[in-house]
């Protein structure tokens, strides 16, 4: 099997995963949401608890649809005509980090939205009744701070995932290497 083949099943497997966790989420963020009380509309709901998932779902079905664009536009380096294509696992280590960083991109931004949302509506009643804005709570700062963090471990994933990958093969050639006795 070539390893373009190889590598875009690669990225495949990570949108259905991505599409998956999104279709798994929903239950979840409905619950958070519903049933709609006072304070929040129509609006809240779809923000937080159907946007999240979408944007996921649409960014695991990229993933799939075109990964034979993303490997071969972002990923891989195109062969030239008339090379072998033999099996370099380096590339194939660079498609999975790579894949493993967009599936990372993917859940940050639908857990921004959802935060996003939450954040809208529990600042938009606390001002529509004149109480002074309080601090944060420790699980949303939890929140914000692990999305954000996700966010930028995605994108250098996907950005450095060929240094990585160097690196990492560098740092193993430097430990020293014993024969069997």
């Amino acid at each position: 099997m070539p390893l373009r083949d190889i590598a875009r099943l690669l990225v495949k497997i990570a949108g259905l995963v991505v599409i998956v966790s999104a279709v798994i989420d929903l239950p979840v963020l409905l619950a958070r949401s519903l049933p709609v009380q006072e304070p929040m509309t129509a609006r809240d709901v779809v923000t937080m608890a159907l946007v999240p998932p979408a944007i996921a779902a649409l960014i695991g079905i990229v993933m799939f649809w075109g990964a034979g664009r993303i490997v071969d536009r972002l990923l891989v380096e195109p062969a030239a005509p008339g090379q072998g294509t033999g099996l370099d696992l380096r590339a194939i280590e660079e498609i999975a980090i790579a894949a493993l960083g967009l599936y990372f991109v993917a859940t940050a931004i639908a857990d921004a939205f959802y935060y996003w949302g939450k954040a809208a509506l529990y600042y938009r009643v606390v001002t529509e009744n004149g109480y002074p804005i309080p601090p944060i709570t420790p699980d949303d700062f939890a929140g914000f701070v692990s999305t954000a963090a996700r966010l930028a471990i995605g994108v250098v994933l996907v950005l450095l995932s060929r240094g990585i990958v160097a690196v990492r093969r560098r740092l193993l050639s430097l430990r020293p290497i014993t024969g069997q006795e």
